[in-house]
């Protein structure tokens, strides 16, 4: 028996919000039938007698197109009718858009085998473009962007197919889209017997199963049952188990590298925003200081000029008084050397006036 790993849980139920741990639980054949409940839960009105489980990995129409891994594919085996499974467990941008690209691969497929089938000697009379219908589902731990919360169903789900924007009228039965939102969900880990009906309970449980020990009390619905039963580590199969923590030590890793990668982003951006800020700092500080340097310097300079003005004004207007006060006495006829005496001037300047 291996032991759980201990970063996550409290061991006794596999987490399955990863890519990888929920292949190795719903991907496994021994749980079609709770795979079955699952699609019937959130599709509603569709039943399905037996599943058949396709290859995950599909090509690009091109060589040099990248290949593409699903978390899960599969078919009704009676109707044909496709289901493409993902779990994305984070917010990735154009996510719609990513959904409608992975939408376009069971369809290729379809047109690729009836040409195959040509080309191996079957006779048709025609092109037969006909699709099985194909459906997107993808559980989504996060929230999405609506225009409006009308756009939910029950709460967490909201659904896409291709209609008629004037009447509603369907185009095609052939794409559909479900996306579950887990990230509405407002239940803490220990309020379990708070969920309201089945798919809330689902929800509920793909969220915290690998938080408890026990399923919580009401969750006795057979798709319960079966999901708890499957993700018990210590009853699955050996090869399952270790796989499992193979992609858990995987998935952990992956975490650790991308936090890692981030702090040495976020320190490597605090050093650089410090550089520039005290880069702009001193350029701000030596624009301030010379603006009010200038101001200082101005109002310095005034004061200055007013102080000098003054003095230089007084010392004329005193030198003009004396002289007209001279000019006056010798007027009335005072000695020269009379009025030199009162005034100051020489007798020389007195005549020079």
């Amino acid at each position: 028996m291996t032991k759980a790993l201990a970063p996550i849980g409290r061991g006794r139920y596999a987490f399955l919000l990863f890519d990888s741990t929920f292949k190795v639980v719903i991907c496994n054949p021994e749980n079609e039938n709770l795979l079955i409940q699952i699609l019937e839960l959130l599709i509603p009105g569709k039943k399905i007698s037996q599943i058949i489980f396709s290859d995950k990995e599909k090509h690009g129409l091109v060589i040099s197109e990248k290949r593409v891994n699903f978390d899960l594919l599969c078919k009704d085996a009676k109707t044909g009718e496709e289901f493409l499974v993902e779990v994305q467990n984070a917010p990735q941008n154009s996510f719609r858009d990513r959904a409608l690209s992975y939408s376009t691969y069971p369809i290729r497929e379809q047109l690729a085998g009836r040409m195959a089938r040509i080309r191996d000697g079957e006779k048709m009379s025609k092109m037969d473009y006909g699709l099985k219908p194909v459906y997107v589902i993808s559980l989504l731990n996060f929230t999405l962007k609506h225009d409006s919360e009308d756009a939910l169903e029950d709460g967490y789900i909201c659904r896409y197919e291709l209609r008629n924007r004037h009447n509603t009228e369907l185009m095609t039965p052939s794409l559909n889209f479900v996306f579950v939102e887990l990230g509405r969900l407002k239940l803490k880990e220990d309020e379990g017997e708070k969920c309201r009906d089945l798919l809330e309970k689902f929800i509920f449980s793909l969220k915290y199963m690998h938080m408890l020990t026990e399923p919580p009390k009401g969750f006795t619905d057979g798709l319960l049952n079966d999901l708890y039963r499957a993700t018990e580590l210590a009853t699955m199969p050996i090869e399952t188990r270790e796989y499992y923590n193979q992609s858990m030590r995987t998935e952990l890793d992956i975490i650790a590298e991308r936090d890692f990668a981030k702090e040495v982003a976020m320190a490597e951006g605090r050093a650089e925003g410090w550089e520039e800020g005290l880069e702009a700092g001193r350029a701000e500080g030596l624009e301030a200081g010379r603006a009010e340097g200038l101001e200082a310097g101005r109002a310095e300079g005034l004061e200055a000029g007013r102080a000098e003005g003054l003095e230089a004004g007084r010392a004329e207007g005193l030198e003009a008084g004396r002289a007209e006060v001279a000019k006056a006495m010798l007027a009335q006829g005072l000695a020269p050397e009379l009025v030199a005496a009162c005034s100051g001037f020489t007798v020389e300047e007195l005549k020079a006036l």
